[in-house]
């Protein structure tokens, strides 16, 4: 295969990649970077990565751009806010750090906070938490997908025999042919249980794509794979406006700080948002035309 010519394949690495720490860490690793793809920052000072910002606002709910001694800016990797104000969320001065370099600087002079939301609440947790049910779904998944070829429990009466059944086992989660060895002399029990269906394993792919569905819908991204027509019509306005409000506080308060950090710098940096937060008017309008007939018990 083409791959094959630039990666070898790991066998340890393939043994475990189905395991919950390895899900969890792709999950966590795919959601971060589909949420590095909602936002793009244009016109940014050349000393500034254009991903930094997002990537230390995602994970601390702000980024610090500081000035260095030598007169560029610079997003800071480490930092904490201080400076006593009247307002628990307002300081006036952040400590950074960076591999080279740390040092304090005051708030809106020779520094700008860069909100990610209002509240400067990070989007890593959500990540985090929705990884974690992704991963679980697809760790029992793949145990249901396993079970439609093995259904019955094997029991060990001693450790010779559990290494036979563990090694059977495996051979038939990787779709090898393979014969229980019975080393104990009928030491080994086999209890039947029932047979999982594929419309069970079907519910959990379902289970899935909801799932990563509600994650984006918290964002304010999307509302995909919903039945919006069996919602009534206060339930879809809810919804739609909710929706509207997460990604455009995101969009609005990062802009409103970057005008700041503009108007003190004379430059232009401009937060893109790559995904639209506006209705499509003629969605709207099938998806009230479909609850109205639901309404008045019209298929």
């Amino acid at each position: 295969m083409f791959l094959g010519e630039y990666v070898e394949p790991n066998s340890k690495i393939m043994k475990n990649n189905m395991c919950f720490d390895a899900s969890y860490r792709y999950w966590i690793d795919t959601l971060f970077e589909d949420c590095m793809k909602i936002f793009t920052l244009e016109n940014l000072p050349a000393s500034i990565p254009a991903h930094e910002p997002l990537v230390i606002g995602y994970l601390k709910g702000y980024a610090p751009i500081v000035k260095l001694s030598n007169g560029k800016w610079i997003a800071a990797v480490e930092s904490g806010l201080n400076g006593l104000t009247n307002y628990y969320d307002m300081f006036t001065h952040v400590q950074f750090s960076t591999p080279l370099t740390f040092g304090k600087r005051e708030i809106d002079k020779h520094a700008f906070i860069i909100r990610t939301t209002e509240l400067k609440n990070p989007l890593f947790p959500k990540i985090q938490r929705y990884a974690s049910l992704l991963s679980h779904c697809e760790i029992s998944l793949i145990d249901m997908l396993v079970d439609l070829r093995d259904t019955d429990i094997i029991e060990a009466m001693n450790n010779s025999n559990r290494e036979a059944i563990e090694k059977y086992l495996y051979d038939r989660y990787n779709g090898k042919k393979s014969v229980l060895v019975n080393k104990g002399f009928s030491m080994i029990r086999h209890n039947f249980k029932p047979q999982k269906s594929q419309n069970d394993a079907n519910r959990l792919w379902d289970l899935r794509s909801s799932i990563l569905a509600d994650f984006w819908e918290e964002i304010g991204v999307k509302k995909a794979n919903q039945k919006r027509e069996r919602e009534i019509t206060s339930e879809v306005n809810a919804n739609t406006s909710l929706l509207k409000l997460n990604i455009r506080n995101m969009h609005e308060t990062m802009q409103e700080d970057w005008n700041k950090f503009n108007e003190a710098t004379g430059n232009n940096v401009k937060v893109i948002c790559n995904v639209s937060y506006d209705s499509d008017e003629a969605e709207d309008k099938e998806v009230k035309e479909g609850v109205e007939d639901v309404e008045k018990g019209v298929e």
